[in-house]
């Protein structure tokens, strides 16, 4: 379980180091989308408590995630 409150921390952390180091806007866009999918695979399975539910149920739970990215990706792409 530490190594899931870590893994969290660091992805909560990896924006604003980016950030800080003078990374392209449009990449930071991208690594938080990456970052709201990892975020929400952890927090189901540990959380949760999912990790041993049946599958569908784990699709559901983790599936506004990427629902959510797909959107605001679109979003953002129609933006560029």
């Amino acid at each position: 379980m530490l190594a899931v409150y870590i893994t969290l921390m660091i992805c909560t952390m990896a924006p604003v180091v980016a950030l800080q180091t003078g990374a392209n806007l449009s990449i930071l866009v991208w690594l938080v989308f990456a970052l709201v999918i990892v975020k929400a695979v952890l927090l189901v399975d540990h959380f949760m408590e999912m990790k041993h539910a049946p599958l569908g149920w784990r699709i559901a739970a983790q599936g506004w995630a990427v629902v959510v990215v797909a959107v605001l990706a679109g979003v953002h792409g129609l933006q560029l």
